[in-house]
């Protein structure tokens, strides 16, 4: 291996290491408005209802931004599209650090969910440039593993901020964390050589046409590998909006249990991810087609968690049994937030991958804003806390082998592929007969 090749293979995962700091600010920025909420409340006098209105003001834009900027990072380079992002991060949470108000609080809700609506599938795309396709899922799941240590690490670091000093210093902490994020991108990060905009591109790809969007969303395989992402989406939602609760108010488990069990809840999505995505590389290399290393396994990790999910509301009454599979069912199917990507910038041209990536997201979340509410509406309707989560839980398993079982007939990627670069020489021969 050459000197030039080993310093890009190292500026290679200096970038990854990068995206994934990246994505656990992210979601510790999601996560500190749950964490403050007590004492926030109590000083601006917010009641419950106000107070879930500005929780849910940061979906407002958080979909149609993701389209956005996708459909910008075609033309421009993510290194300066992420510094826009993290740049808006830090503007939509320094403010709180010294004052705040319930219009404050809207404005900064509904500002970072501008920032971090595209945060997810533009890390990805970034991370893509820099390595070749059967090289992908494995920087692709050490990415998604910020989302987890974002998690993770947000309830103790921002509470003990929160206790020592104030909620005011938790949002303070988040902002300086955004702009140290940002001047290390600005020095570390940069566009790699996988890219249209580079030359290590094959000649199918350089002579490529651009492709109505309708024609690529549409797409079978695209479609399918996008509902595994709105089911998997949905029950991600479900869990950290609702299996705290089901712990204590079904389960009986005490606050501090409570707070323990959901860390290890939460935390089994990291070997988990890591064991798929190893599987799925490791299969790739082997020259075993992605349908089965990519999409396939996706829908197998989808189904598997739905089975486990049904096994532990009709089969097991043990608690420590019940909570442990459905753990398993809750976190099997994360390896789609992974490989759902990966399929989506194998099939489609590198000059589109940024926008059909955040397309992709976009629609996928939609899950997220669906689920909650539906499974509050059933918590409340049923004739016991128990059931209604019971009813819940059931309507996400059969989604999950719905949607999964569905895949295994319409996730296609190489077939896929090669229609999207028929189509785009047609697309390209129109235009020169024009």
């Amino acid at each position: 291996m050459t000197t030039a090749v080993k310093s890009r293979a190292a500026r290679a995962w200096i970038v990854t290491t990068l995206l994934a700091l990246f994505m656990v600010i992210n979601f510790m920025d999601k996560a500190i408005l749950g964490i403050v909420a007590i004492p926030l409340m109590k000083e601006l006098g917010i009641p419950p209802s106000e107070f879930g209105l500005i929780a849910s003001s940061f979906f407002l834009l958080f979909s149609i931004s993701a389209i956005f900027f996708g459909f910008v990072a075609n033309r421009m380079s993510s290194k300066t599209v992420l510094l826009i992002l993290a740049v808006i991060w830090g503007i939509s949470q320094l403010p709180l650090a010294f004052w705040a108000s319930v219009p404050l609080l809207y404005f900064s809700r509904i500002l970072l969910s501008i920032g971090e609506g595209p945060a997810y599938p533009l890390a990805l795309h970034a991370c893509y440039t820099w390595f070749k396709d059967e090289q992908r899922n494995l920087p692709s799941s050490i990415i998604f593993q910020g989302v987890s240590v974002g998690l993770l690490v947000s309830g103790p670091i921002l509470t003990y901020i929160m206790l020592n000093h104030s909620w005011h210093a938790a949002f303070m902490f988040l902002g300086i964390a955004s702009v140290v994020w940002t001047a290390l991108w600005w020095v570390f990060g940069s566009e790699g050589h996988y890219t249209a905009n580079h030359g290590h591109i094959s000649a199918v790809q350089t002579a490529q046409s651009r492709l109505p969007y309708l024609k690529i969303v549409t797409d079978r395989t695209y479609f399918s590998n996008m509902l595994l992402y709105w089911v998997t989406y949905w029950i991600f939602s479900i869990m950290f909006t609702w299996i705290p609760s089901y712990l204590s108010h079904v389960m009986g488990y005490g606050s501090k249990e409570v707070g323990w069990m959901f860390m290890l809840f939460t935390g089994i999505n990291i070997p988990l991810v890591f064991l798929g995505s190893w599987v799925s590389q490791s299969m790739l290399k082997r020259r075993i087609s992605s349908l089965f290393a990519r999409g396939w396994l996706s829908c197998t990790f989808v189904i598997g968690g739905g089975l486990c999910i049904l096994a532990a509301i009709f089969l097991v009454q043990t608690p420590v049994l019940k909570v442990a599979l459905l753990a398993l069912g809750f976190n099997l199917p994360q390896l789609t937030f992974v490989l759902s990507s990966a399929i989506v910038a194998e099939i489609v041209p590198d000059s589109q991958r940024s926008a059909a990536m955040s397309i992709n997201s976009a629609l996928a979340t939609t899950g997220g804003l669906l689920a909650p509410a539906l499974t509050g509406r059933l918590i409340q309707a049923a004739g016991s806390a128990t059931q209604g989560y019971d009813q819940a839980f059931v309507v996400s398993a059969i989604l999950a082998l719905a949607v999964g079982g569905l895949g295994y007939f319409l996730i296609r990627p190489e077939h896929s592929k090669r229609r999207f670069e028929s189509l785009s020489h047609e697309e390209k021969l129109v235009a020169a007969n024009c």
